[in-house]
């Protein structure tokens, strides 16, 4: 959707969330994982097709700063009564309208055109209600490239299990967008209907999906480690009707090996 990307996995890999509150801004040491993410997923947001994934993993944290590959680039903090918060520069990577092996996109979109990539700034807030749960919320906003509109996420991750090389958790999650973001992905123009034979569609603001994604990671040894993720999406009657969408329930796998140091 453009959900998270890359799913919640980086929020397993380091210790981002775990940073004490005491520490200086800059810290006293640097985080490094590197790894490969594998998996099937959706062609676009909606398809019923399914494209295979191979994308490198990086992740670099020191004190409140991060670089990543899913998250982007930006400052994240912890307060002792479990409040984080943390924002990012990021990119998304837009849609195509064909087939594409790295970015979304699918021949059936022909005459739909590009959505076209764009730099984001994300914002998330995350609060611990319990050892084992937390709520969270999302807020992703274009700062340049194609005006593709602003999406939110609100939502709840729950740790079943966790033992000393397992941790079980489970993402429950809402997803909306804003009139011109649920238009960009989901609506058809009068201009696109005649270029590509799709009736028009238009799309208002609100909730355009929910997901459940549950997260399995594993510590081989200090350094190796992997997650496996199983996320199924369903999408709002707020889209039902667009002709874009092909079915109203997708999952998806994904599977990261990384190693730390």
């Amino acid at each position: 959707m453009n959900p998270r990307p890359l799913f919640p996995l980086l929020l397993c890999l380091t210790p981002l969330a775990t940073q004490a509150a005491d520490v200086s801004p800059w810290g006293d040491h640097t985080d490094v994982s590197l790894g490969l993410v594998a998996g099937a997923v959706s062609r676009y947001m909606g398809s019923a097709d399914y494209r295979p994934q191979l994308l490198p993993l990086v992740v670099v944290q020191r004190g409140l700063f991060f670089a990543d590959t899913t998250r982007g680039l930006g400052l994240q903090w912890q307060s002792a009564q479990g409040l984080t918060l943390s924002g990012a520069l990021n990119y998304d990577f837009g849609r195509d309208d064909r087939d594409n092996a790295s970015r979304p996109g699918a021949d059936r979109l022909r005459g739909m055109g590009e959505v076209d990539s764009a730099t984001v700034f994300d914002l998330t807030l995350s609060q611990a209600l319990a050892p084992w749960l937390s709520l969270n919320a999302e807020g992703e906003w274009r700062l340049a490239g194609a005006q593709r509109g602003t999406r939110y996420r609100l939502g709840l991750e729950a740790i079943g299990l966790h033992t000393e090389r397992d941790t079980l958790a489970l993402d429950l999650d809402a997803h909306a967008g804003n009139r011109r973001f649920n238009q960009t992905y989901f609506g058809v123009t009068d201009a696109q209907s005649s270029a590509s034979g799709f009736a028009p569609a238009r799309m208002d603001r609100g909730l355009y999906a929910y997901s459940a994604a549950l997260n399995w990671l594993h510590t081989f040894d200090p350094h190796w480690s992997s997650v496996a993720t199983l996320t199924t999406t369903h999408y709002t009657d707020q889209v039902r009707d667009s002709p874009l969408l092909q079915r109203a329930t997708a999952t998806t796998a994904q599977l990261a090996l990384t190693y730390s140091f």
